[in-house]
């Protein structure tokens, strides 16, 4: 087997509550860099434009065990 040299995160789905109970699904494509939400919220859009700019095409290789 060859060895793994780029290893990225593509897409990922978070499920958010609210204080009143209501779910607000927060779906985000890392590789293209967008996400969209259930419902408006602007903590979780704060939240998603955060974990983008974090992790937008960041290689995490270095991360895999050995």
């Amino acid at each position: 087997m060859t060895k793994i040299i780029k290893f990225f995160l593509n897409r990922a789905s978070y499920i958010a509550e609210d204080a009143s109970g209501s779910r607000i699904d927060l779906n985000v494509d890392y590789w293209n860099n967008k996400f969209d939400l259930s419902r408006k919220s602007y903590d979780l859009e704060f939240f998603a434009k955060k974990l983008l700019k974090k992790k937008h095409k960041v290689n995490f290789v270095h991360k895999m065990l050995k």
